[in-house]
């Protein structure tokens, strides 16, 4: 039985010895989208941990006002 690592390691190889030069050309209207894309995604990244952090904090807000007016009582 043939490992399937080394079948993974012959596809592999295979590949990248058949490949063949792309000879392409990035315009800076390309490289702006790239730019953009990753700001889009810091940006996302930045509102998701926001809206967790705002979350979590309400959360152990109403814990402490309930021991509060456990407290008061």
């Amino acid at each position: 039985m043939i490992n399937k690592k080394y079948i993974y390691i012959c596809t592999i190889c295979l590949f990248f010895s058949l490949t063949s030069p792309a000879y392409s050309y990035l315009d800076p209207g390309s490289i702006s989208i790239v730019l953009q894309s990753i700001l889009a995604a810091i940006a996302g990244v930045a509102a998701t941990y926001r809206l967790w952090l705002s979350k979590v904090k309400n959360f152990f807000s109403k814990i402490k006002k309930r021991k509060k007016v456990e407290n008061q009582e």
